[in-house]
């Protein structure tokens, strides 16, 4: 996801760095813009680019298809593991905060924790309606283990919020240089020189 996210800000930087002038001059550009800009993939399909409108709907499907799984497991870990120190360590996690739940992951039970604490300048002590006793210490990996798991769907989730909006932006820009109409186009070629390789950009208006 990382990577993906990278690649769509990469290509969409380059793009603005390309684009035509012409988009501040055409309203048919400004309208193709605005409307990938909302929707990705219908301003080139107003430009009659359908296998581009095709491709940047279908990203931007799989984006929101990715959040939304992403948003239903980190749900369930969550629910696994509240469940899991209820059943095994006898806690009651639910609304109590991170500090809780971290303590909850590291100590085998809060008698140890409690007593960790007496040990510092400033404890942290919980009271005996917030006591817990992990029945094995697997359980207690377990515990940390899905929220971890937790955690990691929910960065997954602030990717996708960004791979949505990397997505209209580029979506916009490629209408913008779909619709323009002096329509240029460019190419990279290498050639074999007597130092070495050459790359060679060219531009046709």
């Amino acid at each position: 996801m990382k990577k993906s996210v990278t690649f769509i800000l990469i290509t969409a930087l380059f793009l603005i760095g390309t684009a035509p002038a012409a988009i501040a001059e055409s309203s048919v550009n400004r309208k193709a813009m605005l409307l990938s800009l909302l929707v990705p993939g219908l301003g080139q399909y107003y430009a009659g680019a359908k296998g581009y409108a095709k491709l940047f709907l279908a990203a931007e499907l799989a984006i929101w298809g990715s959040y939304y799984y992403n948003d239903l497991m980190m749900d369930a870990k969550r629910q696994d593991y509240l469940s899991s120190a209820a059943r095994h360590a006898g806690a009651s996690p639910a609304g109590q905060g991170i500090a809780y739940l971290n303590a909850v992951g590291a100590f085998n039970s809060s008698f140890e924790y409690n007593g960790y604490q007496a040990t510092r300048d400033v404890p942290v002590l919980f009271p005996e309606e917030l006591a817990w006793n992990w029945d094995s210490p697997l359980n207690r990996a377990r515990f940390k283990q899905l929220r971890e798991d937790e955690l990691d769907y929910e960065n997954n989730l602030k990717y996708c919020i960004a791979g949505t909006v990397l997505n209209h932006l580029l979506s916009a820009l490629h209408a913008a240089k779909q619709s323009a109409p002096d329509v240029r186009t460019s190419a990279v070629t290498v050639r074999v020189t007597g130092r070495g390789l050459a790359a060679v950009y060219t531009r046709s208006y």
